[in-house]
């Protein structure tokens, strides 16, 4: 399963934190990833459906694994254009993962405790804030609601800046609220 790069570009924009959120909104409310650190906090955003096989990977896949990656499957995943690598165990090879460009997730110290709880296809999203898992078919949705959700807390706040409460606005109830958005939206060209 691909992962269209507008739905990519969208979650990107949005963080995990909000992401996070609206998962929470569809009843799946424990999708991070706990534990699991990223390799270098300067690391590009890790973003792709789940491969839970090095064979199963394709350009832009994320390896999901138990364990660590050696040389020969790194230089197969390097040559398949991977989008990253998310392991439950520690990268005993890591400075040769960070020399390849790849964004990576690791346990950083001890055995885990259980496997990871990820399914080929889902979707693995990981940046500053986190790491979280959208399930598979879910991410188009997810990605266009929490993009919308932004673009309601920019026009509360701007309201507000102007000098407007928050009754009404920060919740999106009501009729008036909703034709207040409209109009913003149409005002700023969105």
């Amino acid at each position: 399963m691909a992962l269209a790069q507008a739905t990519r570009d969208k979650l990107v924009s949005v963080g995990t934190g909000r992401v996070t959120a609206a998962l929470a909104k569809h009843g799946l409310g424990r999708q991070s990833l706990a534990g699991l650190r990223p390799l270098s906090p300067f690391q590009d955003p890790l973003v792709g459906p789940a491969a839970t096989a090095i064979d199963a990977c394709t350009p832009g896949a994320v390896l999901a694994i138990e364990s660590s990656v050696t040389s020969a499957p790194l230089a197969l995943l390097t040559r398949r254009k991977v989008a990253g690598v998310v392991s439950n165990s520690p990268l005993r090879n890591a400075a040769e993962i960070a020399r390849a460009g790849l964004p990576a997730w690791q346990r950083p110290s001890g055995t885990p405790t259980k496997p990871l709880p990820v399914e080929a296809g889902d979707i693995l999203f990981g940046d500053r804030a986190g790491l979280i898992v959208i399930p598979a078919g879910l991410a188009d949705q997810i990605a266009e609601e929490t993009v919308e959700a932004m673009a309601y807390e920019e026009f509360v706040a701007e309201q507000v800046s102007a000098g407007g409460g928050v009754y009404g606005l920060h919740i999106p109830s009501g009729e008036h609220a909703r034709r207040a958005f409209a109009a913003w939206r149409r005002m700023k060209g969105r």
